[in-house]
């Protein structure tokens, strides 16, 4: 079970480093063209775009198409269209490629996280969302080391070569030793659900008696947001700028900060994992979540360098930390059928937050100043919070483990 859940994590991870290992290579293609750096900014865009085309369609596809043979066609999809963007001799072209690729990665993510979230049992469902967290983790911070070595060694075409590797060695391993649970998990949940829906009316009655679905999935969409916003406008944007030039920080210290903020949290998230699957969910999702939104608001007035390192590391553990707990929500209070529909809406959700937030957060930081900036980047992760915690404070889903009963009574949050 853990070596399964731990491929269909790492499908995951191999499609977004299609995206990572090819980030060092994008100066160099457009210098190879010919064409103005602001060309790096319509390939991003392009691949972002292919995303938000591509997450709720394939989450609803997932109710017709069986969900292995779905990802292994677009993950060998994936890799083709990606290994041939090196290779092309136009800008016409190369942003038809990234449109493409982002589309064909956002439905590799969306189909892994639905199989992830739907075929996870409920006893373990906690520790496997941590792993699909450190896996994801892990994959960003190979892909970067990948991705530098094989531009520096192989060129452009070679980098672009070398980032479908990962995934294809998936695809192999899944040919050979299957995740057969998660596969057949997916499918015999959504069956049993629709037989039980024809012969039994009144064995739907549980689900109906749980808080309205729109609220929860309204706290998930703003979460999802949020945590989008926050990354690619602060952590990849507006952090890195204030480390320069306000927190005494070097690219060199900077990298030291991040890496140690994603070694402890790979370390912590374990522990996060068996605290959620003993029944926590407020209690881990509201600290972890108010004390990154805290550690945000730091970032502008540190000015030594160990202290700004410092609240880098607060925030990337309390972030990772707070992932957890709606992607195991997700899974224990929707059936399969509904699953893929809601996770493609969350990460549509959160592509949008990953457009709109670095505009947004520059702006307000050119305008009014960083501490602003930081500010409102705070505002939108309490205000997703407040959306999400009462929706998650509901009665759950009963899920019976097989040979047990469902246990009477409330659960801790």
């Amino acid at each position: 079970m853990n070596a399964q859940a731990i491929l269909v994590c790492a499908f995951i991870a191999s499609a977004q480093m299609t995206w990572g290992v090819i980030v060092p290579a994008l100066p160099l293609l457009v210098k190879r063209f010919d064409i103005g750096t602001g060309s790096i900014g319509l390939l991003i865009a392009a691949f972002a775009i292919g995303r938000v085309i591509a997450n709720v369609p394939a989450g609803l596809a997932l109710r017709r198409i069986p969900p292995r043979r779905f990802l292994q066609t677009v993950s060998v999809l994936l890799a083709v269209v990606t290994a041939l963007t090196g290779l092309l001799p136009s800008e016409p072209l190369l942003l038809t490629a990234r449109l493409v690729a982002g589309i064909l990665g956002g439905a590799a993510v969306t189909i892994g996280f639905s199989v992830l979230v739907a075929g996870s049992p409920p006893e373990r469902r906690g520790r496997i969302m941590s792993t699909a967290t450190v896996v994801m983790m892990s994959g960003s911070a190979v892909g970067a080391l990948l991705g530098g070595a094989s531009v520096s060694v192989l060129g452009v075409a070679g980098a672009f070569a070398v980032a479908v590797l990962p995934l294809l060695l998936c695809v192999l391993v899944d040919l050979a030793r299957p995740a057969a649970h998660y596969w057949a998990a997916f499918a015999s949940k959504t069956d049993a659900r629709s037989s039980d829906s024809k012969t039994d009316a009144s064995s739907t009655a549980p689900q109906r008696a749980l808080p309205p679905a729109g609220a929860l999935v309204a706290g998930l969409v703003a979460v999802s947001f949020a945590t989008f916003l926050a990354r690619f406008a602060g952590e990849q944007g507006l952090i890195p700028v204030l480390a320069y030039e306000s927190g005494g920080l070097t690219p060199l210290t900077l990298g030291v900060a991040m890496a140690a903020g994603t070694v402890i949290s790979i370390a912590a998230l374990p522990v996060v994992g068996r605290v959620v699957d003993r029944g926590a969910r407020l209690s881990v999702l509201i600290p972890s979540a108010l004390l990154g939104a805290v550690a945000l608001l730091f970032f502008p007035v540190v000015d030594e360098p160990l202290a700004f390192g410092a609240v880098i590391v607060v925030y990337y553990v309390s972030t990772s930390v707070a992932g957890v707990v709606p992607n195991v929500v997700t899974g224990e209070r929707f059936e399969p059928a509904a699953a893929g529909a809601v996770v493609g809406l969350t990460r549509t959700a959160g592509d949008i937050g990953a457009a709109v937030g670095p505009l947004a957060v520059f702006a307000l930081a050119d305008g009014v100043g960083a501490q602003a900036a930081v500010a409102t980047i705070a505002a939108v992760l309490v205000a997703a919070l407040a959306v999400l915690a009462p929706a998650v404070a509901g009665r759950r889903r009963p899920e019976p483990v097989a040979g047990t009963a469902v246990p009477s009574g409330p659960r801790p949050l």
